[in-house]
């Protein structure tokens, strides 16, 4: 057998035509025009999959969100704040790599329908003749409102609606509204003009948020094993560096309508403040506002006095209106400390409001009744810081105003029954 000189060469050796093919003959095929033709074939699959891919978003649109319009902010358009955790499972996430923004939801699933939307409503008219940093805010089932009152625009963001029966915190802050249901149902944060997130897991966490000393802080009531303490945190969650220990046998009731928040326990009603704890009465709590307190408190032989408390200096002065049919704790009185606004419930579920003049003792009704639980948490009265307005929510979620002579005036804004309120009265 001869060798090949050139191991490295190649050589074809032709037989001749195959003599099973008779004369159908036919040159070697050339395989390499196959793999090119495969390779085509494979790239154009590719850019077809991916021009499906751009485009399936659009068609899976679920059909009960509204289509971009002049009047709603688009959902994709706002990134979540800095210390917002990522959404909730259920929630899908868009990539917003070299926005400069983290990733936020832009779909709920079916359970969370319409959660993404924003719509903003421009009324051409201004609905209270107030300063222009007034916005009243508004929490119900399945939406947050926000109400410019001087320029007349309503924002509307729709969140998850929760159901039961167990209390909602709702807080506004310096540039955001907080909705926190109890019993661990997950609770949201919605930022100014922005679709609703999930809240940071400090705050999730927590057993109950209250307004805080400042529009950038709230309190957090938080438990370890059977120890619990309120903690001042930042509005993303992050420490304050302060926490006041909850006594074993007290708990946390509601705001102190200045900040910090009010504590029941052996002895009476206290407000828990930056230093600590501090006994307001061993009696009854009726209201609270920024400057008194109003209380009923009874004698060693049960003889009972309406008593206002001056917060300052601690002074009591006897009030001659018997107030003993009031609902405890849910009053507001106004930052100048003229007028109470108390509840007496109806017996039919409801509460009927009065305004109370602190110096005369005088009672007025209002006709207005209102239907929500202010015993914890919730809220449906606030006053104006200059006391001239009592913003109500009465007990078909409408949204009014009283001036200080007991007037009403219906706000106009888009019908969502409004369970709580809150008032923020200064820009971020």
């Amino acid at each position: 057998m001869a060798t090949d000189p050139d191991p490295e060469s190649e050589h074809w050796l032709d037989l001749g035509p195959d003599p099973d093919l008779a004369g159908d003959w036919r040159p070697p095929r050339r395989w390499h025009w196959w793999y090119a033709l495969a390779a085509v074939t494979v790239v154009a699959a590719v850019l077809l999959t991916r021009n499906q891919h751009t485009t399936r978003p659009l068609a899976a649109r679920p059909s009960g969100s509204p289509p971009a319009s002049a009047s709603a902010v688009a959902p994709g358009s706002a990134g979540r704040l800095p210390g917002i955790h990522p959404p909730p499972p259920g929630l899908r996430s868009t990539d917003q790599a070299g926005s400069g923004l983290g990733t936020i939801p832009t779909t709920f699933e079916p359970t969370l329908a319409n959660a993404r939307s924003v719509t903003v409503t421009e009324l051409g008219h201004r609905l209270l003749d107030v300063p222009a940093g007034w916005e009243l805010f508004g929490q119900g089932q399945g939406v947050v409102v926000r109400i410019e009152l001087r320029r007349g625009r309503v924002t509307r963001t729709a969140v998850p609606e929760v159901g039961g029966a167990s209390p909602i915190f709702f807080v506004v802050g310096a540039d955001r509204a907080i909705v926190h249901p109890m019993d661990q149902v997950t609770g949201y944060v919605v930022s100014d003009a922005k679709p609703a997130v999930r809240l940071p897991p400090p705050l999730d966490r927590a057993y109950s948020v209250l307004p805080g000393p400042d529009p950038r802080h709230l309190w957090a009531e938080t438990k370890a094993g059977t120890t619990s303490a309120l903690s001042l945190l930042t509005l993303d969650g992050r420490p304050a560096g302060i926490q006041v220990p909850i006594p074993q046998d007290a708990t946390v009731q509601a705001s102190d309508r200045a900040g910090n928040v009010l504590m029941f326990g052996i002895g009476g009603m206290y407000d828990a403040r930056l230093d600590g704890l501090h006994r307001i009465t061993g009696g009854t709590l009726l209201a609270a506002g920024p400057t008194r307190w109003l209380a009923l408190e009874c004698d060693e032989r049960y003889r009972c006095t309406s008593v206002v408390i001056d917060r300052a200096t601690g002074q009591r002065r006897s009030l001659v209106t018997p107030l003993d049919a009031y609902q405890q704790n849910s009053g507001a009185i106004s930052p100048d400390g003229r007028m109470a606004a108390l509840l007496q419930p109806d017996g039919r579920g409801a509460s009927l409001l009065e305004l109370v003049d602190l110096t005369t003792g005088v009672a007025r009704l209002t006709g207005v009744t209102t239907g929500s639980d202010q015993t914890r948490g919730g809220r449906t009265l606030v006053w104006s810081p200059d006391s001239s307005w009592l913003f109500v929510t009465d007990g078909n979620g409408r949204l009014l105003a009283l001036d200080r002579t007991g007037r009403v005036v219906e706000l106009e804004v888009p019908e969502d029954p409004i369970d709580q309120i809150a008032l923020r009265t200064s820009s971020p």
